[in-house]
């Protein structure tokens, strides 16, 4: 008869992968939200006219120029969501409405600058958000 139960060598593999799944959890948490704060810098750059993409007066530029400002926003905003239900998910606590809400908000914030860059971030963050919502499991 050995003199190590069962049980305890079953329990001790176990709790590897979990430690390991949970620093992996971990690690997404930290790099979503760097790459979030890149694209806010990106996105203050680009919103706040310190830096320029295109100086034509050419509508398809122009285009290409609100396109890609919408891009960032939405990206910022989809990345720091994914940061921020990864670490409520570790501490085993829900998102709250308040905080999607600061997000929206914070997200929408970036694009006062230009009408239609506002707009179209104002539609893409509502698409995000709806989605979101309706993939939630209750």
């Amino acid at each position: 008869m050995s003199k190590i139960s069962k049980n305890s060598v079953k329990s001790q593999p176990t709790k590897k992968k979990e430690n390991i799944e949970e620093k992996f959890a971990y690690r997404s948490v930290i790099l979503s939200a760097i790459f979030g704060g890149l694209f806010l810098a990106i996105s203050i750059l680009l919103n706040g006219e310190i830096i320029t993409l295109f100086l034509d007066d050419n509508p398809f530029l122009l285009a290409l120029d609100i396109i890609i400002k919408v891009l960032v926003i939405l990206i910022f905003n989809i990345l720091i969501m994914v940061s921020l239900g990864n670490y409520k998910e570790l501490t085993g606590k829900p998102v709250d409405f308040k905080i999607i809400g600061l997000l929206f908000f914070f997200s929408l914030i970036q694009a006062f600058r230009n009408s239609l860059v506002f707009s179209f971030t104002l539609v893409g963050l509502l698409a995000i958000v709806l989605y979101l919502y309706l993939v939630q499991e209750n």
